[in-house]
C-alpha cells in the first residue's frame, strides 16, 4: 500500500520496491520532486533495497517527520560564501536556461507593457561572438513564424551575461528600439544595420535610455537612466536573479586561408551572409527572400 506520506508492505521486498517505484514516478510526473511525501517515498524505497530480495518479511511502515526550520542563530552559522548558503531556489547546482529565458521574456513583456507599440517577438539567447563583428544582442524582423503570424527574434548574446543586469537589460531596450522602428517603417540603421543614426536615438530615448556617438558604430551606445532603472526595478530584481551563468567567446583562428575565386562578403538586414563573384553581383541587385534587402558588400 503506497500513499504521498507512507508505504506499508508486506511480503516481497522485490514487489514492494517496484509498487513504490512506480509510485515515485507518478507523484514527480504530476506534482515535482517537492510534492509532499516525495521524501517519504524515497526514504521506503532505500529501506526496501537493504532488505534482501526473495523472501517474506513481516509489515514494515516507514514516515519521515516534517523538517522544522532553523532557528535564527543556526542560520547565523552558516558562512555566506558556503556552497549551503549559496544553493537557494534561484540558484541550482545543475544550471538551465529555463529560469534565464523566462527572466528575459518577463523583462520583454514589462517593456511592451509600458511601450504597447513594441511587438511581440522569439526571445533566444546565443553566441554573440561567432562572427566578425562581436555583439550584445540582436533584432531581426520576420525570423519566426507561427501559425499565420511572422514573429522577430531578438538574440542576447551569452557572453554579454557577465555583464551587471543593468546592462543586460539595456541591451533588451535597445533592442526594443529597433523593434520600434520595424513596426513605424523607420530607417534607424545603414551598414548593414551597423551604423544607428539619429532616428535610432531618439527611439532609446523615448525607452529611457540615453545615448553617445560613437565614431564607428553612430548613436548604438546606450546607458539605463536613473528613472528607466527605478521603473523597472522589480524586472531587474527578478533578471538579476537569473544570470547565474554566461558564455565562454569563440576560439577565433589567427590564421585565414586565401580564396581565389574572387567572391566577396555580402550581407543583408536580417543579416543573412553569402558569397558572390563581384562581376555576378555587379549585373544587378540580389535581394533576401526573408527581409526583402538588398544583399550589399559586408566590408
Amino acid at each position: 500500500m503506497v500513499t504521498k506520506t507512507t508505504a506499508t508492505y508486506a511480503g516481497s521486498p522485490t514487489a514492494a520496491l517496484n509498487a513504490v517505484q512506480k509510485q515515485m514516478d507518478h507523484v514527480r510526473a504530476t506534482e515535482g520532486g517537492r510534492a509532499t511525501g516525495y521524501a517519504s517515498l524515497i526514504a521506503v524505497r532505500n529501506k526496501l533495497k537493504e532488505l534482501s530480495t526473495g523472501g517474506s518479511h513481516p509489515a514494515v511502515s516507514v514516515t519521515i517527520k516534517r523538517a522544522k526550520k532553523a532557528s535564527a542563530a543556526t542560520a547565523s552559522k552558516t558562512r555566506s560564501g558556503s556552497p549551503k548558503a549559496r544553493l537557494t531556489r534561484k540558484r541550482q547546482d545543475e544550471y538551465t536556461t529555463a529560469e534565464l529565458v523566462s527572466a528575459l521574456e518577463g523583462a520583454w513583456s514589462a517593456i511592451r507593457t509600458n511601450h504597447t507599440e513594441v511587438p511581440a517577438v522569439v526571445i533566444i539567447v546565443g553566441s554573440g561572438t561567432a562572427t566578425k563583428q562581436a555583439k550584445y544582442g540582436h533584432f531581426a524582423p520576420t525570423r519566426w513564424q507561427h501559425g499565420e503570424q511572422a514573429l522577430a527574434e531578438v538574440l542576447i548574446s551569452g557572453e554579454g551575461l557577465k555583464r551587471p543586469v543593468e546592462e543586460v537589460f539595456t541591451t533588451l531596450l535597445h533592442e526594443a528600439g529597433h523593434a520600434l522602428a520595424n513596426v513605424r517603417e523607420i530607417k534607424d540603421t545603414s551598414r548593414q544595420g551597423r551604423w544607428h543614426n539619429q532616428k535610432f536615438a531618439a527611439l532609446a530615448s523615448e525607452l529611457g535610455l540615453d545615448t553617445t556617438k560613437d565614431p564607428r558604430i553612430g548613436w548604438s551606445p546606450c546607458t539605463l537612466r536613473k528613472e528607466t532603472a527605478a521603473t523597472y526595478k522589480s524586472v531587474l530584481a527578478e533578471l538579476k536573479k537569473a544570470l547565474i551563468a554566461y558564455r565562454h567567446p569563440e576560439m577565433v583562428a589567427g590564421t585565414s586561408t586565401k580564396n581565389n575565386n574572387n567572391a566577396v562578403a555580402c550581407a543583408c538586414q536580417c543579416p543573412r551572409r553569402i558569397r558572390v563573384a563581384k562581376q555576378v553581383l555587379e549585373l544587378g541587385d540580389i535581394t533576401c527572400g526573408v527581409c526583402e534587402a538588398t544583399f550589399v558588400i559586408d566590408e
